[in-house]
């Protein structure tokens, strides 16, 4: 099957001398994992460039239920990434490194695909602070990925179970939790968006801590998130 579609690189690993595996989230196809020749032809390198992780390229993709990896045809660039600005890089290599790692099976949905966009347009493009957007981008991935806390079960007092992502008055048995002071801070923070994420003041030591925390509520609702190799960086390159 012949589908058209707008993809945005999130991983690519070299196969060969002459071919890379891209790992792409297709508005159309979802997570999808795509061949492309990685020769030196003039051809060849302006692919290169598309592999970089947030370049968005448009295509039609040759869809073979027998196939792991898919063909593409009629490749045609809309947004490619640049290494100019160190900063936004690790921030867009996290975001992708993470739904690379996440999104293993997962269905077509415009709605993330859009969200994703929009991520990697805003850290691209905005003039005000991007320190805050890893933990920006988790918090409002967890719509999308069906597992956003129920805060309007929050009191003062209650404290969070990660595996019912609801507040409760007492610690759960089995599941991981925050206490009543992390609780409440959490509340707060989930108010956090990629629009408002500057007015947020935290430290660094903040935001690694933070990052852990989600890390793991990711983890506990789907399984062990591990190899994540942005993240060193991204813990570093804030003061």
């Amino acid at each position: 099957m012949l589908l058209p579609s707008d993809c945005i690189t999130l991983r690519s690993i070299k196969y060969n001398d002459t071919r890379a595996i891209v790992h792409c989230l297709s508005r159309e196809a979802g997570r999808i994992s795509i061949i492309v020749n990685d020769g030196n032809t003039p051809a060849a390198r302006r692919r290169r460039a598309l592999m970089l992780p947030g370049s968005t390229f448009s295509c039609i993709i040759d869809i073979r239920e027998n196939r792991s990896l898919q063909s593409v045809r009629e490749v045609m660039p809309a947004r490619v990434m640049m290494l100019d600005n160190p900063v936004a890089t690790s921030i867009i290599l996290f975001a992708c490194d993470f739904l690379a790692t996440l999104l293993r099976d997962s269905q077509p949905d415009a709605l993330l695909y859009d969200y994703v966009d929009r991520f990697v347009a805003r850290v691209t493009t905005t003039t005000r602070s991007v320190a805050n957007a890893p933990i920006a981008f988790l918090l409002s991935l967890q719509q999308f990925m069906g597992i956003a806390p129920d805060t309007a079960s929050y009191a003062p007092g209650y404290c969070f179970d990660f595996a019912a992502g609801r507040f409760c008055q007492a610690p759960p048995l089995r599941s991981q939790w925050l206490d009543a002071a992390q609780a409440e801070a959490f509340v707060k923070l989930s108010r956090m968006t990629i629009d408002n994420m500057h007015l947020f003041r935290l430290t660094r030591a903040d935001r690694n801590t933070i990052l852990d925390l989600l890390i793991q509520y990711y983890s506990t609702h789907f399984g062990a998130i591990r190899s994540l190799q942005s993240l060193p960086v991204v813990r570093a390159i804030f003061d």
